[in-house]
């Protein structure tokens, strides 16, 4: 694989919950880190056309601020095997269902999983079809998890982050709205959030990062976290 990575193909079973999660997750991760030059698509391996994503998936996705209004599905063809520079499966049996009918993809498949951040890399990701609601949110954090590892890998660095101090609006939490923040010896007003989002699990115990995308009163932007699990906030190092 050492062709440059333009092209992602994100495949699933039907094209209706894991890899719509995972096309649509990724595309919000590339504009919200500017990666510009890397373009998603997803299929399924026994799709039905034009399918729309489940009820759950659109339940599960939309609490995560992503959008599956427009999806349809489709099923992968020889057209997107030569589009795809990476094709990036949930399981196991997907890669070898994949390989067996589209030869010319060897060389390019990987499970999705392969990126992730924490946890096993080898294990598939299941599928929450039939199943019910907290599947579909284990699921999509799952994929996030990976998206998010995906995008770091693509970024060619390591994303590093500076410990800072931030004063937020008071009577709200710590991560609700920060107002200023010191870095490198100096304060930052924040004028406006651009942006917010949200990576890890749900359990108050564990690592989960709320992050801001901030308008600071020089006229530059910034992402600052928050580490819920420490109490500590950081900046992106530009």
């Amino acid at each position: 694989m050492g062709k440059q990575i333009e092209n992602v193909l994100f495949v699933c079973t039907g094209n209706i919950c894991r890899s719509p999660f995972a096309q649509c997750l990724f595309n919000k991760i590339l504009a919200q880190r500017g990666l510009k030059d890397v373009t998603a698509a997803s299929a399924g391996l026994l799709a039905l056309p034009d399918n729309s994503a489940t009820h759950l998936a659109h339940k599960v996705a939309s609490e995560h601020g992503v959008d599956l209004a427009e999806h349809r599905a489709k099923s992968v063809s020889e057209d997107l095997v030569a589009w795809s520079d990476l094709i990036l499966v949930m399981e196991k049996s997907q890669e070898d269902a994949l390989l067996s009918a589209f030869p010319t993809a060897a060389g390019k498949v990987l499970l999705l999983r392969h990126f992730a951040r924490h946890g096993s890399r080898r294990r598939g990701i299941a599928d929450p079809y039939g199943l019910q609601y907290e599947a579909y949110r284990f699921c999509f954090l799952d994929i996030l998890d990976s998206v998010s590892g995906l995008a770091e890998y693509l970024c060619g660095r390591s994303i590093a982050f500076d410990p800072i101090d931030v004063r937020s609006y008071e009577g709200y939490k710590a991560h609700e709205s920060p107002r200023s923040f010191v870095w490198a010896g100096q304060t930052f007003t924040i004028t406006g959030i651009v942006d917010r989002w949200y990576e890890g699990s749900r359990d108050e115990t564990s690592a989960a990062m709320d992050y801001f995308k901030v308008e600071v009163d020089d006229g530059r932007t910034f992402i600052i976290r928050y580490n819920r699990l420490f109490d500590s906030w950081a900046i992106l190092v530009p």
